[in-house]
């Protein structure tokens, strides 16, 4: 599925009208796997407190209830559209740097449960500045670092040539969609969470430079738990 900006309660119309089957016919999976329990709501993305730096913040997830039911979504309180089970999208909030909050809540004949994620989408550079022209601060995950999935990865690229646009790759594979832009000419930063299979992974930031050429930064992380 393709993700455009939009205004703050602008969403792609489609999210709201496909259906269940349709989505998982069309586009991957969720990311992360439904709660076991009945009558649940999954929030893969955005993933709750969460800061982004993307152009868009990702809305993937499940709601799990056996029984017949109903979705509405709200976004800061103002409905927004029914959510099929399998949900998926990408709203823009600018990089407005505020606080919001996304709810679903479900209707069915037992009443009613909900679940609610806040997230801020900011251009506040996640990493401090490289300390060198033409390089990479790569600040999350840290080399080596062991913990849990999702993993939050952030970095900031800086070039006197012009940064163009910022990749991540995993175990030599594009994840999450294509080039990011977010940021100045000569600056552009990644942040947002990935989920890993536990085990040993390598990451990768790859921005391109206004020249053609590229920089590098891998990292190596260790995931010991994965967290749906």
């Amino acid at each position: 599925m393709k993700y455009f900006p939009c205004s703050l309660f602008a969403w792609i119309a489609t999210v709201a009208v496909m259906t269940s089957a349709a989505i998982a016919q069309t586009t991957p999976p969720p990311p992360c796997n439904p709660l076991a329990k009945d009558r649940t709501i999954t929030f893969c993305y955005p993933i709750d407190n969460a800061t982004v730096s993307w152009f868009a913040v990702l809305e993937y997830g499940w709601i799990k209830d056996s029984l017949p039911h109903t979705a509405k979504e709200y976004l800061d309180g103002q409905y927004i559209n029914n959510p099929p089970d399998i949900f998926n999208g990408g709203p823009s909030f600018n990089w407005d740097d505020k606080i919001h909050i996304d709810t679903i809540v479900v209707t069915d004949a037992l009443g009613t449960f909900q679940k609610s994620v806040s997230f801020r989408q900011s251009l506040q550079l996640p990493c401090p500045m490289p300390s060198t022209d033409r390089s990479i601060a790569f600040c999350k995950p840290a080399n080596n670092e062991v913990g849990p999935s999702p993993v939050r990865v952030s970095a900031v690229a800086q070039s006197s040539a012009g940064i163009s646009w910022v990749q991540i790759w995993v175990d030599g594979t594009k994840t999450l969609t294509t080039e990011h832009y977010s940021g100045t000419a000569d600056v552009k930063m990644w942040s947002n969470y990935i989920y890993l299979a536990a085990g040993k992974h390598t990451i990768t930031v790859v921005a391109k430079q206004g020249d053609g050429t590229s920089l590098k930064s891998t990292h190596s992380v260790q995931v010991v738990s994965y967290t749906p």
